[in-house]
């Protein structure tokens, strides 16, 4: 789809004050696409060209992407937390995101974490909000292949770049905690905890838990089913004490770990071969555990093979965690034991097992099906309860849970 939209549209005017950093003199834009139903469950998505003239007379060319608050005033009304995690993906782009780079460099390290797109600005009103992206995809980042469980080869890299985004911020709240503190400061609240109990979504995950346990009742021993669903009573326990009150680790976190969140930089045209990743989505970012990241990421990708050797792939993010932490002349790597690493993992692992379940589910289920949440807050009905939609494979469902549900169930993390 190519659109060419004239001087007075709407994406005009968000561009005007998003792109005024680029003092364009004048410039036109071209629609070339935009996502569709199950790509993004709290915004939509438009992919543009801008062709236009700065002040120095030269020509300039942007491929952009558009991520825009969904046009319902009523999901934003009946949520309006959902506007807040557009702020703060944005001041994570304005202010967090620089000032970590800067740090990195500062020490001397010459590839410091780099792996989000480019931020030319943001766009609000009171209606729409909007955060002004570089199209990845026009360097040949794409997304993962639906339903296919990530590749060793793939998970190592994200694990580096997680461990290196985290290891940042441990080493600058160490070694500048003033300035550290007023990053926190501009982003205090926790919107996950603010989203699952005003929109319904409590509800939401004890189904997704007990739905687990009925489609694996004849797969999974009875046992191993019954402390599975011993999850269902700790769903608010997860969002809320689990991930917010803690003593321990914490750092300013990714937060929305699962497959559709990552772009991968493909090397060939059978897109077995990557080099490189870009993290997408970081609204719902906040100070916690680093382990809500990785057992998110990890259950929402890894591959039944792999999760056999989870331990492994746990010991390289807690080397690559360490190893960056002395090079930014941290001195927690000195304390951190892998004995720390593993009780952490058992304890903040159960946020990953119950964030993963819907994610994985999308994966095998026609896009017509998906979650609107929009439309429910149009309908007047909780958002949460657009979740309730069947998966088209089952199958593939059950496969990819089972392995899962019994690592979890054998390894104390329930």
């Amino acid at each position: 789809m190519e659109t060419k939209i004239d001087g007075d549209s709407e994406v005009q005017k968000w561009l005007k004050v998003a792109l005024a950093e680029e003092n364009l003199e004048s410039f036109s834009v071209k629609i070339t696409g935009s996502s569709e139903k199950g790509d993004g469950y709290v915004g939509d998505v438009i992919f543009v060209v801008v062709t236009g003239i700065d002040k120095q007379g030269k020509n300039k060319e942007y491929d952009l992407v558009l991520k825009c608050s969904k046009p319902s005033a009523a999901l934003m009304e009946s949520v309006p937390v959902f506007r807040q995690a557009f702020v703060r993906e944005a001041y994570l782009y304005q202010h967090v995101f620089p000032l970590f780079k800067q740090f990195q460099i500062s020490k001397g390290i010459e590839k410091p974490f780099d792996s989000v797109p480019k931020c030319y600005g943001v766009y609000s009103d009171d209606f729409r909000y909007v955060i002004v992206l570089e199209n990845l995809k026009k360097l040949g980042y794409d997304l993962w292949p639906k339903a296919k469980p990530l590749t060793r080869e793939v998970i190592d890299i994200v694990i580096k770049d997680y461990a290196k985004f985290h290891a940042t911020s441990v080493a600058l709240e160490e070694q500048h905690p003033e300035i550290f503190q007023k990053l926190l400061d501009g982003s205090a609240e926790d919107l996950v905890k603010q989203i699952v109990e005003t929109a319904g979504f409590v509800t939401m995950f004890q189904d997704a838990v007990e739905e687990v346990y009925e489609l694996l009742t004849n797969d999974v021993e009875k046992d191993i089913l019954e402390q599975w669903l011993e999850l269902k009573d700790k769903v608010r326990f997860i969002f809320g004490e689990l991930t917010s009150a803690i003593d321990d680790l914490k750092v300013i976190n990714h937060g929305d770990a699962w497959v559709n969140n990552f772009l991968y930089k493909f090397e060939n045209e059978e897109k077995t071969t990557v080099s490189k990743v870009a993290i997408l989505d970081w609204q719902v970012s906040k100070f916690t555990s680093p382990l809500t990241d990785l057992s998110y990421f990890l259950f929402a990708g890894i591959s039944k093979e792999d999760i056999a050797d989870i331990d492994t792939i746990l010991r390289d993010y807690y080397r690559y965690f360490c190893e960056y932490l002395r090079r930014l002349n941290s001195k927690f790597a000195d304390t951190y034991t892998i004995q720390n690493f593993f009780d952490w993992w058992k304890r903040y692992g159960k946020y990953g097992l119950v964030m993963c379940i819907v994610p994985i589910k999308s994966l095998y289920s026609e896009k017509k099906d998906l979650p609107d949440m929009a439309e429910a807050a149009d309908r007047g009905v909780d958002v949460g309860e657009s979740f309730k939609f069947e998966t088209s494979d089952k199958n593939g469902f059950k496969d990819r849970l089972r392995p899962i549900v019994e690592y979890a169930v054998k390894n104390s993390l329930i």
